[in-house]
């Protein structure tokens, strides 16, 4: 590879660390051209890209971004994943590195802070951010709705002891 598209090739993966906020590094070997593409689909599908660089180019690249204490999981045929929803882009990648553990092993990653494989893995377990935002205001409804019956029942009851009341007359 010549200096100059080796270059392109760096500003390429500075600029994609700098435009996404997370990273997940997985090591693969085995796999055919069409799991390959079929993993990338899904990932993009994700909102996710899926990248092969060379080590050392991504290497020279990490250095200087948050990516930079990565650079010791960068060794043997990797992808590089760029992710802004780390959660289910981990979904996807546990999935298949569960169905391939031959194929597909998850190294590292970083998301906020430096993400192990067994971190990567609780991500994977985690809830997707809509469920956690629906939990989350249900959460907050739900004292209001008891408030609301709370002051409702003593009148409920106000009514029905009358109305049982109009009923012995009768």
């Amino acid at each position: 590879m010549k200096r100059e598209k080796k270059n392109q090739e760096i500003e390429v993966l500075k600029k994609s660390l700098l435009d996404n906020k997370g990273l997940i590094i997985s090591k693969y070997s085995g796999l055919s051209v069409d799991q390959f593409n079929l993993l990338r689909k899904e990932i993009r599908s994700h909102g996710a890209s899926l990248r092969v660089y060379k080590n050392t180019l991504s290497r020279i690249a990490f250095k200087g971004t948050y990516a930079e204490s990565l650079s010791e999981h960068l060794e043997g045929p990797n992808f590089l994943v760029f992710t802004d929803d780390p959660t289910s882009t981990a979904k996807v990648l546990s999935r298949y590195a569960d169905e391939k553990p031959e194929n597909i092993e998850i190294k590292a990653g970083y998301y906020e802070v430096v993400l192990d494989k067994a971190g990567i893995k609780t991500l994977a377990t985690l809830p997707s951010k809509e469920i956690l935002i629906g939990k989350l205001v249900s959460i907050l409804k739900s004292s209001q709705v008891r408030l609301v019956f709370t002051l409702k029942f003593p009148v409920i009851n106000f009514i029905r002891t009358l109305k049982a009341f109009e009923a012995k007359k009768v």
